[in-house]
């Protein structure tokens, strides 16, 4: 054990914030651990000091993408024990029980994107990385890595992840480490096939699933707890025939295609809370000092049963149909699309949960039964310059009409919905 003794001597000389950090780098989804196997004899293994723990925030479920690929979502929060700052300069998602390459791999510059530290960034972000997102964590700093495996085949049962750590300020010996932090067991719960939420054609699945800022990486932190209930959320607009989100005034919310259209039950189920009394915002800005119960303006939750529970959100004042209680069938006609709440522009926000509260419960997967896309939107810069100047969409090039069945419709998909 000199080595160890000796290990844990220059960091606590150094660098690490010796606090107790028992179990900190395992799942709460799993109880498995990276450290202290068994070796030959039933002798633990060496101790090994990772100066970054971590643990899979809540455990991801294997859904089918409108990509036709399998898609795993989901976030490692990571925590710098160290008394100097460190940088997470690669991240490697692997297969725990095999020795496969990587599922997914990380630079530093991939992480930079994707790691949100609490608090203040210890250091400006770069040029090109999403606003409060950066690869280094200030010393004793919790971070959020959201991450985004795409998989051709099925899912691994369990995962496990190295991390690149550099502490330029600790000892020699510690200045670059690669840890194996975060193992987890993926889930095997039901991803639920859903009808449409809309019927009609040019609806825009804006700021969808896997890696839109705005929901997919949208954690709270409520009632003591982070949470992440937008995670598989997204935001319908629709576009006209010449690709536009809205024509004329800007401020005037009947001027966007969207507006007024029937929101449908997607699936038969109970109401089990909704709104009505939030008055409509005017565009172009979200509205100042909206209290947490007004972010999703006039709302309705709706119980689908088996844990499941779909929200949607920003519906028109006196449009919502059903109360708590209510009985509602698949394709009922339960609002009208509105702008309420915390809202820029007149859309229909949708998402599923394992909870009847909106902002405090998980965002789980869904699929939808059937639908046909018919374009691709470049990215979100040019969905926004369109839902906010006007301009016509900006499409990706080349992309054919194709009909789905049982898939997630992923960002930026421009679909037509059956009727009926």
């Amino acid at each position: 054990m000199a080595s160890t003794r000796l290990a844990l001597v220059a960091l606590g000389a150094a660098a690490v914030l010796l606090v107790g950090a028992c179990g900190g780098s395992s799942s709460p989804s799993d109880t498995s651990s990276t450290s202290g196997t068994a070796v030959a004899g039933g002798a633990p293994a060496e101790p090994v000091v990772t100066p970054v723990v971590g643990s899979v925030m809540f455990a991801p479920t294997p859904f089918d993408g409108s990509d036709g690929k399998t898609h795993l979502v989901y976030e490692i929060s990571l925590t710098n024990y160290m008394r100097t700052p460190v940088a997470i300069a690669g991240v490697e998602v692997l297969d725990a029980d095999t020795d496969d390459p990587p599922l997914l791999a990380l630079d530093g510059n991939g992480v930079r994107n994707r790691l949100k530290p609490t608090g203040t960034p210890s250091v400006p972000p770069a040029p090109a990385a999403p606003e409060g997102f950066s690869e280094v964590l200030a010393s004793g700093q919790n971070g959020v890595l959201f991450l985004h495996v795409i998989l051709s085949g099925d899912a691994p049962r369990h995962l496990v992840h190295k991390v690149s750590v550099r502490a330029d300020g600790a000892p020699p010996a510690m200045r670059d480490v690669d840890e194996r932090i975060a193992p987890v067991t993926v889930s095997d719960a039901v991803v639920p096939v859903l009808g449409p939420p809309l019927a009609g054609e040019r609806y825009i699945a804006a700021d969808a699933c896997c890696d839109a800022v705005r929901h997919t990486r949208a954690i709270l932190p409520l009632n003591g707890s982070p949470v992440l209930a937008q995670r598989y959320a997204v935001d319908w607009e629709q576009a006209d025939a010449d690709g536009r989100i809205f024509v004329g005034e800007a401020k005037d919310p009947a001027n966007y295609r969207i507006f007024g259209d029937d929101v449908l039950a997607v699936a038969d189920g109970t109401v089990a809370a909704s709104r009505n009394d939030l008055p409509e915002q005017t565009p172009g800005t979200y509205p100042a000092g909206l209290p947490i119960d007004d972010a999703d303006g006039n709302n309705l939750v709706l119980d689908i049963g088996d844990g499941f529970y779909v929200n949607y959100a920003h519906m028109q004042p006196g449009s919502v149909r059903f109360a708590a209680g209510d009985r509602v069938r698949r394709g009922e006609v339960i609002g009208k699309v509105g702008n309420t709440g915390n809202s820029v522009a007149p859309h229909l926000h949708v998402h599923v949960m394992n909870g009847p509260e909106f902002l405090g419960s998980q965002g789980v997967p869904s699929v939808t039964e059937a639908f046909t896309i018919t374009g691709q939107v470049a990215d979100t810069a040019a969905f926004d310059a369109s839902e906010g100047t006007g301009v016509p969409l900006r499409l990706t090039p080349g992309v054919t009409q194709s009909t789905h069945e049982d898939q997630m419709i992923l960002d930026q998909n421009i679909v037509t919905f059956p009727a009926g």
